[in-house]
């Protein structure tokens, strides 16, 4: 759908009838005069319009930097999707990062007990990296149940969207001109895509994401993402494999890996964040 009446009269009956819906930049329509205390509830709205309206919401500022895409980059962004290996684009800052014995008692596990984290430094191997000690917190804390549920009260502000970033004005909903979530980079700019191939690093995540985890794009507010998942991880391979994911795309994420693998399993929302 073009025309915004046309729009407007599949939204009718929603949380967003009645409500400003102009022409946008890229052949984009938005919608205005959404209550910030409704956010969620309004892009569930339009998303569920989505198989009518072909178009795919999505929160922004009003002040977000938008493209005005051409037909030909968001066919060849949607190849890149299909095709592009998006972990060879980001990697999670800690992958290589050095670790020697001075540095070493930053990164342990200290919020799962001083003598759970004392026995992961004995079996460290000096020198070492961030990954290295993480992935050896993670090993020793699927071996120790007790362990596991200090954890599982550890990360519980990381479940759901009680971390989520809520403007408390300046909000629009854009929908875009494609049903296809994993197109929204052709118009939408988010920080930790900015380098060589991050759009296109970015459009085959959230293609990856979709097929796996039934992730859908909520909001992206240039230096934020949010998404909604409609399937958890296993607690294993599953969940530390994503937790890196997100963690390559959300650089300035604050959880560490063993703390984000343990929340993906039990949450429906994800929140990612890269800043200058």
């Amino acid at each position: 759908m073009d025309d915004p009446d046309e729009i407007a009269a599949a939204l009718r009956g929603t949380l967003l009838d009645g409500l400003p819906i102009e022409e946008g930049l890229g052949e984009t329509l938005v919608v205005t005069g959404i209550e910030p205390t409704q956010l969620l509830p309004a892009w569930r709205a339009a998303r569920a319009a989505t198989p009518e309206t072909g178009r795919w919401p999505v929160l922004t500022s009003v002040d977000e930097q938008w493209h005005d895409p051409s037909s030909e980059e968001i066919e060849a962004l949607d190849r890149a999707a299909r095709t592009v290996d998006p972990w060879t684009v980001f990697r999670w800052w800690g992958t290589d990062s050095q670790l020697g014995r001075e540095d070493l008692h930053l990164w342990l596990p200290s919020r799962l007990g001083e003598d759970f984290a004392q026995r992961v430094g004995r079996d460290v191997t000096l020198p070492t990296t961030r990954l290295a000690v993480e992935r050896l917190t993670w090993e020793r804390l699927l071996a120790d149940s007790a362990a596991v549920e200090r954890g599982w009260r550890t990360v519980a502000r990381l479940v759901g969207t009680g971390d989520w970033y809520t403007p408390s004005e300046g909000v629009q909903l854009v929908l875009l001109p494609t049903p296809m979530q994993w197109l929204a980079p052709a118009w939408l700019s988010y920080f930790g895509a900015l380098r060589p191939q991050g759009p296109e690093g970015l459009a085959a995540a959230i293609w990856q994401w979709e097929q796996q985890w039934g992730a859908e794009l909520v909001a992206s507010w240039g230096t934020m993402l949010q998404f909604v998942v409609g399937r958890q991880p296993a607690l294993g391979e599953q969940a530390w494999h994503l937790a890196l994911q997100l963690l390559a795309l959300g650089g300035n994420l604050e959880p560490s890996p063993w703390e984000l693998a343990l929340a993906v399993t039990r949450s429906d929302a994800w929140f990612l964040h890269d800043r200058p």
